[in-house]
């Protein structure tokens, strides 16, 4: 665990982001986020990019039914080596008929491999560091079609519980102040661990 100098040293090397009423001004609050899987786009190609054992995945095939589900995740921790042979048995039929695909690796290698305009809409639920999610960010935006959308888990300043922070929240403004994103949904979990929705800003 990390000691309070090197928490606040973590979180003083992130940038403060400051938007604008054009960053948020059509964002629409939701009560979690399952709620937002309700309102994200039905039958579409989508990224999960970071899975675990497929919990949320499983949710993302019920309420949204897409025509592809990508898994992307390295699988390489010890609290998560279990995982893509739960996904692979979780998820069989799905991966037989091809609206499953599985793509083992770090996100921000696997990212770089998609084609552009490949996929509607991701989720990001990886380490949540400041770093890789803005990475992670601009990559999924380079293989997203047009009117693509960028959702996320943990949009929060950190675990209070292990004493881990976050660098979501900044990653996700910062991105969206630099390559002219808006806010369209964000959740209010019960966890505190809230999810977010972006989208390119609209010209009207």
């Amino acid at each position: 665990m990390k000691t309070a100098d090197e928490r606040r040293a973590i979180k003083n090397a992130m940038p403060r982001i400051h938007l604008h009423s054009v960053h948020t001004r059509n964002c629409r609050l939701l009560p979690d986020r399952y709620h937002l899987l309700d309102a994200m786009p039905k039958a579409a190609t989508v990224a999960e990019i970071g899975v675990a054992f497929g919990d949320y995945s499983q949710e993302i095939l019920e309420r949204c039914a897409p025509k592809k589900l990508f898994l992307v995740d390295a699988w390489a921790s010890d609290r998560y080596s279990d995982g893509l042979s739960a996904i692979q048995n979780k998820f069989a039929s799905q991966i037989e008929r091809s609206i499953v695909e599985v793509r083992q690796g770090l996100s921000t290698e696997v990212l770089k491999k998609f084609a552009p305009n490949s996929i509607d809409w991701a989720y990001i639920d990886t380490n949540h560091s400041y770093q890789t999610t803005i990475e992670e960010l601009r990559l999924c935006a380079s293989c997203l079609v047009s009117d693509g959308r960028i959702a996320g888990h943990d949009f929060c300043t950190g675990n209070v519980v292990s004493a881990i922070p976050y660098g979501v929240v900044e990653s996700v403004m910062q991105f969206c102040l630099e390559d002219s994103w808006e806010f369209e949904y964000l959740t209010l979990d019960p966890s505190a661990h809230f999810s977010f929705c972006i989208k390119p800003i609209s010209e009207n």
